[in-house]
């Protein structure tokens, strides 16, 4: 008779896996991509959107998770979001790549996201003198 010895089987937990998040901040090519990115990920709603990651997020040749800016900007009007979340993903565009949109987009959007594009901006521009904040 033979009997089989079953064996330590590790699987991974959700926890045991990096977020989406942090896979495409990991795999930013430049500090405009790592703007974008964590402007994105700071946000946290829009990314958690299947059709927006549908969008933007491919698997690169080497494996890893990164974003496809051009492709996204050409999908952003068919992707069924409203006003608002255009408004941010067009800024975050803007942040990412040779996407222009006007700055008076910042008036289509709430204090929170404003406060996570004003961020993304004085990340891209180097300065860590600057801190964005509500003021008490």
């Amino acid at each position: 008779m033979t009997t089989t010895k079953e064996t330590d089987v590790h699987t991974i937990d959700e926890e045991d896996a990096p977020s989406l998040g942090a896979l495409l901040l990991a795999s930013a090519a430049n500090p405009r991509d790592k703007a974008a990115v964590r402007a994105l990920v700071d946000e946290e709603i829009i990314l958690g959107r299947e059709r927006v990651r549908m969008a933007l997020v491919v698997k690169r040749a080497d494996g890893r998770m990164g974003c496809d800016w051009e492709r996204f900007g050409k999908r952003l009007y068919t992707l069924g979001l409203n006003e608002s979340d255009r408004s941010f993903l067009d800024l975050v565009l803007s942040l990412a790549g040779p996407h222009q949109t006007s700055l008076a987009r910042v008036l289509e959007i709430d204090d929170r996201r404003l406060a996570i594009i004003l961020r993304a901006t004085v990340q891209l521009s180097g300065c860590d003198t600057l801190a964005i904040g509500t003021r008490t």
